[in-house]
């Protein structure tokens, strides 16, 4: 479940594509990420609240469980249909947005389960806020992992509630801070099929794992590199070799770190907060690395130990750069993009792809090259981790980049 999210990382703010405000006197648009799952016969609706419809579906590959605990991802199969996002239209009708999405050609499907996976992110934890549902037929919650509310029944769902008293049903959960998991299930029986659900609480949403920005103490290099070669052009070129005549590379930091007050040519290993307008330079000059505050045709290396409780598979990392952008993690290089572009603003991340971290220590190494004008980032990642510095003697011997390559969010399991 999501607890103590996120230890050393901003939670003020989800970044994620779709990610919006939830309004507590409005039902839950979304978008949310949707599976379906028949129901035997004549055993939908209050027949099927606690008859486990993905497992059976999928031959016992998914669980609601598995689900409620980890998620899931957009385009991944359950039996015969895939998870797949989609906005709940203001009637509440499940049936109708399906069809409208592809997901099915039956607009009158009866005898069948849905299931609505969304994240609801909270700045702060929020103990015993109201929770509303309304639906047709039975429902089932799960708030990070839990079951929070049952309702067998079979029922239509009424009209749009005009605020959280107005839905059929009233229940109190508790929000943690960061990202907290929901998972809802509509059992449809006959006639008509739809849900709202709503919550009285300071929430954004996004059907896919938000991203929050690393705000801890990064280790910072710098090293110039040929002029006008800045930028995309010295993406792939070593400018820590360069300036050190081999002692030190871009492979050894990634693979063992780096320590606070070593040099590498005219420049020592420095520790800094990037600040939250992400503008490099500028810390730079504060920190005393540079006077110059328009460096041009330069690379920036930042390392930061991002430690674990536990093997997390398929965590979502975010970055944005000016101007191009190197990302290794554990010794490998896990994003390239050879770039000349401006960082864009804090809301969002320009590139995001998805890691594996292992329990422990995880070296995360970003190296941004700059061509001209602005120079920044922000990065950013969806685990629950510490972000902290990390000389190369704590973190001892370098770590085996094997097994770590990017694989998917679906196995991803969070205290």
């Amino acid at each position: 479940m999501y607890k103590k999210f996120f230890v050393g990382l901003t939670c003020l703010m989800a970044i994620f594509v779709m990610t919006h405000i939830a309004d507590a006197q409005e039902p839950i648009a979304g978008p949310w990420l949707w599976m379906i799952a028949p129901t035997e016969a004549n055993q939908g609706g209050q027949n099927s609240t606690d008859i486990d419809s993905l497992d059976e579906a999928s031959g016992g590959d998914v669980t609601e469980e598995m689900v409620a605990m980890n998620g899931a991802n957009e385009g991944d199969a359950v039996g015969d249909y895939a998870w797949t996002i989609g906005t709940l239209p203001a009637d509440g009708n499940t049936n109708v947005m399906l069809v409208e999405l592809g997901v099915t050609e039956n607009a009158d499907f009866n005898d069948v389960s849905s299931y609505g996976l969304i994240y609801l992110v909270s700045a702060t934890a929020q103990s015993g806020v109201t929770m509303g549902a309304s639906s047709d037929d039975s429902v089932k919650v799960w708030l990070n992992g839990e079951v929070v509310h049952t309702n067998a029944t079979n029922r239509g769902r009424g009209g749009a509630p005009a605020d959280i008293d107005g839905y059929q049903d009233n229940f109190e959960v508790n929000l943690v801070e960061g990202a907290n998991l929901l998972l809802v299930k509509v059992s449809e029986r006959g006639g008509g099929w739809g849900q709202y659900i709503g919550i009285d609480a300071d929430v954004t949403t996004s059907p896919t794992p938000p991203i929050f920005h690393i705000t801890g103490e990064w280790l910072w290099m710098i090293a110039p590199t040929e002029a006008n070669q800045g930028g995309q052009n010295s993406t792939d070129i070593d400018s820590l070799a360069v300036a050190s005549n081999d002692d030190v590379t871009e492979e050894m930091v990634a693979m063992n770190g780096a320590t606070e007050g070593d040099e590498i040519g005219d420049y020592a290993w420095t520790r800094g907060q990037l600040p939250a307008d992400g503008n490099i330079n500028a810390m730079l000059v504060e920190l005393g690395v540079t006077n110059n505050a328009d460096f041009n045709d330069v690379s920036s290396y930042a390392v930061i130990t991002l430690v674990a409780d536990e093997d997390i598979e398929g965590a979502m990392m975010g970055v944005s750069s000016d101007d191009s952008v190197k990302v290794w993690l554990n010794g490998e290089v896990v994003h390239t993009n050879a770039v000349n572009r401006g960082r864009g603003g804090a809301g969002s991340f320009q590139d995001t792809f998805a890691v594996n971290l292992v329990q422990g220590d995880n070296i995360l190494v970003i190296k941004v090259s700059e061509r001209g004008g602005g120079w920044g980032m922000y990065a950013g990642i969806s685990a629950p981790v510490e972000a902290v510095y990390k000389s190369s003697a704590e973190l001892g011997t370098s770590v085996e980049a094997a097994g770590k390559l990017p694989t998917t969010w679906g196995s991803l399991k969070v205290k």
